[in-house]
Parts: structure tokens; C-alpha cells; sequence
């Protein structure tokens, strides 16, 4: 008795001192990912769509209408945008804001991985490990900075994955059901019916081979499940189809249907071999042992079965026409879990601990090359010279022997780390705007002038003004469901309707390419004096109203123009 007392005993101090290590791990890759969020800039295209109608959506006080720049946006579900609303309302508008709760739902991820990892092996050491491996995969990392959807679906899909997991191999109880229900409503706010392709496409899917999944939910749980999702996820769809008119159509058609076979009009085509060249590129070293492990995959639960929660979306999006890198992310967790099985064997230790300082010191290289980042290169051959040291350390200490796992994990991520902190001295000469923003604003303090964005389609300089400047000769924008008096201040698509606009403006503020500065200049005939230049194309005018070009240059000029 006394024997099994001790034992027992010993187990929980021992799950206690693991629990605290893993929580410990969370809050430094936590900071990690925050660190450079604020300083680095919001990207155009994607961090800009996502930030800037957060912000709209914050200032509008209207969580039920997406706007893109002034315009009604009904690409996806409003959750993220209610996210980044949320963190915008907390941190203020600003890269930390708009970066905050993609970072706490990446943690989330983690632990949920951890839990459906040992649903699926029963083996507390494996689960850990799944979570270094996942926290580590470059394409999470990566992710885990971008303001989009695609984190947020991949906490929805694991988490719906736990819970149908433990249904069917561990406890059977009503709430797995309720809950899978309610994360499958929340998955369909993010991105609509693509959280079934990660979850009940492939159950069903294992449910011919496996027993198991067969068994694993009875009537009830399926109409609890059903009744669950419907209450979360329907009632802002019905809401906006109700107040929009041929909404209905564009979920279905154009933004379900046509995602998938007209790759033309998103700007997805990708050949066949894109996925598996993402894959190779973004899950090594780990990619090694998820594929040793196939032959032996007994280490898991339902065996090979559960490959198939990786083959069947991956055969959908291989033979869909629109293909991006990140779609592919709410299967790794399960990635991770499989490539944990036979990954207690080092692979090359010593060469790997190698090719991390090899990389860390090229990373102190880069300001030789891009002249732009060499007035900060003692920045960033500090920090590279930081990472090779410990990078050294850890061989000599032979911790990539040791303790291989978390030795490679944290090289990773900290590469990722260093990386993105000298990306935050790059803004001026990536798709980013923040410091034009600033000089905008300390030219303007009281923000009297108007702004007009010419032939570039660049809304993150609305998220850092904090209000919607109008753009002319923008991208393509859907714009039937709002009539022309609706948009016409925020969009102009022909040379007319912005001399209309420019009209009734006696003094304003362009922001432009340099490339465009001459001819815009030649078309209204307005005084304009530079005031700020960044990135050497990057430029912003103080403009006043001149003498408007004679009718005939503006008659029948109503060709678009798309740069």
C-alpha cells in the first residue's frame, strides 16, 4: 500500500513539474510571437483586409456588416473580424492590437494539439512532443503573425478534433458532441464549410474502414451536434442574407463553387506540386518521421485511419484550382501527432545544430545585400550573433543530442524570431505602410485634410490613419450590394468621377507611387509639394486645387484602370 502510495504520488509531481514546463513553454512562445507585432508593418494584402475592417468594423460599431474600405465585403464570416475588433479595442489600432488573438489562438492550438494527441496515443511524453513539433512547423509560425482567418480555423478544426477523438476512443459523453457542435458553428463563422473538410469529411471518410468511428456517436449526438452548430453559426448568415439582396447567390456560388474551379478570378492557380512543395518546405525536420511512421503507426489509435485526416483534404485542395500555402495549416496538428511516434531517435544532431548557425549567420549577411537595411546593420548582426552563440552552445552542451526535440524546436523558432525582427526595419521597402501613415499624421496632426490614394490599393494606410481614405484606380471591387451614392466618396474607378471628387476639395493630401506622380499631375492640373518619400516610390503630397485640364480631356474618359 505504502509502495503504491509513493508511486502514485510520484506520477502527479512529476505530470505537476510537466504541466508547469509546458505552460512555461506556452508563455515564452506566447511573447515570442508579440514581440516584433507591433513595430512590423501590416502587409498588404492580407494583413491589410483583415486589419483595416477589424478597424472599420470597430469604429462603426457595426458587428454585423463587413466593411473593406467603405465598401460592404461578404468575402468570409465576420469572426475574425470580430477578433481583431476586439484587439484593436484593447491595444488601440495599431500591430499589436490587430496581431494580439491570432497569437493567443495559436496557444490555444498548442494546447488543444497536446490534448488531442493524447486522446489519440494515451502517451503524455508523445503529446508534448506533438506540440513542439507543431509549435516549430515554419508555415504555424507564420500564420501564427498573420492577421487572416486561417489560424483561427485551425484552432476550431483541432479542438472539434479533440472532442470527436475522445469520443471515439476514450470517454463517450453528450458534451463531446455539444462541443464539437459548437466549435463546428464557430469554424463556419471563420470560413464557412471548409471546417468540414477537416473534420467530418475524413470521419466519415474512416468510417468505412474503422469501427470505432462507426460506434462512436449514437442519434442523439448527432442531432445535439446538429442543433448546436445551427444556433451558433446560421443566425448571422440569415440576418445579412435577409438585409442583402442576392447574398444568398454569392455564398453559394460565388464564393463556395467558384473558389474552387475559377482560380483566374481569385489569383490562386498553382500547379499540382505546390502543396507538397509547401509541405516539404515548412514541416522538416519533422516531415521525416511523419512518413517513417506510416508502416508503423500503431503507436496512435485507429492506426493508419487516422493518415486519412491529412490524405482526404489534401486531395480536395490538390484538385481545387485555387491554391494558398496557409490553406493547408488545420491538418497540421494532426501532422504533428503522427510525426511523433518514431521521433525519440536524434536525426543528424550535430549537422542540424550546425545548419541553424550557418543560417543564424546569414541572417547578419543580408544588410551587405539590401542596401536599405544597412543603416541597421548592427541591429541585426547583433541579434544574429546572439542566435549563433546559443545556436553554439547548445551543441557544445550537446543539447541537440540530448535533448534533440526541444533543441531543434527552439532553433526554429527563435530563427523565425530574429527574422521577423529585422523584418520591422524593412516597412518602407515591403508591402507595408506605417511610417508613410505617420509622416501623414505629423504633417496633419488634426487630420483636417482629406486623402486620396491614386492608382495603388493600399487600405492599410486607412488602418493606420485610423479613418477610410478613398482610393482611385484600385483593384477590382464587388460592389452590388450598395447602390453608387453609397461608395462613390471611397472608390472611383474612371478619371471623372475623381476630378468630381477632387472638385469640391480646395486643399488635400495624395498619397501615390512615384511612378504615378506625373501623370496625375498632368491629368488635374493641381499644385502638389512632397512631403514624404519612403521606400523610393512611397510618396505623399500636400496638394491645392489648380486649373482644372479643359472638358475635352475629360469626355468619354471611362476606361478602368487596374495597375
Amino acid at each position: 500500500m505504502s509502495e503504491t502510495y509513493t508511486s502514485s504520488s510520484l506520477k502527479n509531481s512529476l505530470s505537476l513539474v510537466e504541466d508547469t514546463r509546458f505552460y512555461i513553454f506556452l508563455a515564452l512562445y506566447f511573447v515570442a510571437l508579440l514581440l516584433p507585432a507591433y513595430w512590423l508593418d501590416i502587409m498588404e494584402t492580407t494583413d491589410a483586409r483583415y486589419a483595416e475592417m477589424g478597424r472599420e468594423m470597430l469604429r462603426n460599431r457595426d458587428y454585423i456588416t463587413p466593411f473593406y474600405n467603405g465598401i460592404k465585403h461578404f468575402h468570409k464570416p465576420p469572426l475574425t473580424y470580430w477578433m481583431t475588433a476586439f484587439g484593436l479595442d484593447i491595444f488601440g489600432v495599431n500591430g499589436l492590437g490587430a496581431r494580439f488573438f491570432p497569437a493567443v489562438f495559436s496557444v490555444l492550438t498548442l494546447i488543444y494539439t497536446r490534448r488531442m494527441s493524447f486522446s489519440l496515443t494515451g502517451d503524455r511524453d508523445k503529446a508534448q512532443l506533438s506540440v513542439l513539433i507543431l509549435a516549430s512547423s515554419v508555415l504555424f509560425l507564420i500564420v501564427s503573425r498573420v492577421i487572416s482567418t486561417d489560424i483561427y480555423l485551425t484552432f476550431f478544426t483541432v479542438a472539434a478534433l479533440a472532442y470527436m477523438f475522445e469520443q471515439i476512443y476514450g470517454n463517450k459523453t453528450l458534451k463531446n458532441a455539444v462541443f464539437a457542435g459548437i466549435l463546428f458553428g464557430l469554424g463556419f463563422l471563420t470560413k464557412g464549410p471548409i471546417i468540414f473538410l477537416f473534420t467530418l469529411l475524413p470521419f466519415t471518410v474512416v468510417c468505412l474502414f474503422d469501427r470505432d468511428h462507426r460506434r462512436a456517436f449514437g442519434w442523439l449526438d448527432y442531432l445535439l451536434m446538429l442543433v448546436m452548430f445551427v444556433v451558433v453559426a446560421l443566425p448571422w448568415y440569415i440576418g445579412v442574407v435577409m438585409s442583402n439582396d442576392g447574398l444568398l447567390k454569392y455564398f453559394l456560388y460565388d464564393q463556395t463553387v467558384e473558389r474552387v474551379t475559377d482560380a483566374e478570378r481569385f489569383s490562386r492557380s498553382q500547379p499540382l506540386y505546390f502543396f507538397p512543395l509547401v509541405i516539404l518546405g515548412t514541416f522538416l525536420p519533422w516531415l521525416f518521421y511523419f512518413f517513417a511512421n506510416i508502416r508503423n503507426s500503431n503507436f496512435v489509435k485507429g492506426g493508419w485511419h487516422i493518415y486519412l485526416y491529412v490524405l482526404v483534404p489534401f486531395i480536395v485542395f490538390e484538385s481545387s484550382a485555387s491554391k494558398l500555402a496557409t490553406y493547408i495549416l488545420p491538418f497540421y496538428p494532426v501532422m504533428a501527432v503522427l510525426a511523433s511516434g518514431r521521433a525519440e531517435r536524434p536525426l543528424m544532431p550535430k549537422a542540424i545544430g550546425y545548419i541553424f548557425v550557418v543560417l543564424g549567420g546569414l541572417v547578419a549577411l543580408v544588410p551587405l545585400f539590401v542596401e536599405h537595411l544597412r543603416e541597421f546593420w548592427m541591429f541585426i548582426a547583433g541579434g544574429s550573433a546572439a542566435y549563433v552563440l546559443l545556436m553554439t552552445t547548445m551543441i557544445e552542451k550537446k543539447w541537440f543530442i540530448r535533448r534533440y526535440h526541444f533543441s531543434v524546436s527552439a532553433a526554429i523558432i527563435l530563427l523565425t524570431l530574429l527574422i521577423y525582427g529585422g523584418m520591422t526595419f524593412a516597412g518602407p521597402y515591403i508591402k507595408g505602410y506605417r511610417l508613410s501613415g505617420e509622416d501623414i499624421k505629423k504633417f496633419d496632426p488634426q487630420g483636417k485634410y482629406d486623402v486620396i490614394i491614386y492608382a495603388a490599393f493600399t487600405p492599410s494606410l486607412s488602418f493606420y490613419l485610423d479613418r477610410v481614405v478613398p482610393i482611385v484606380f484600385g483593384k477590382r471591387r464587388e460592389v452590388q450590394f450598395q447602390t453608387y451614392e453609397e461608395y462613390k466618396n471611397v472608390w472611383m474607378n474612371t478619371n471623372d468621377e475623381m476630378l468630381d471628387y477632387l472638385d469640391q476639395r480646395n486643399e488635400y493630401i495624395l498619397f501615390t507611387y512615384r511612378k504615378n506622380v506625373d501623370r496625375y499631375l498632368a491629368l488635374t492640373g493641381d499644385k502638389c509639394v512632397l512631403f514624404s518619400d519612403r521606400g523610393e516610390k512611397k510618396v505623399a503630397y500636400f496638394c491645392k486645387k489648380g486649373t482644372r485640364p479643359g472638358a475635352e480631356m475629360r469626355l468619354g474618359d471611362l476606361h478602368r484602370y487596374i495597375p
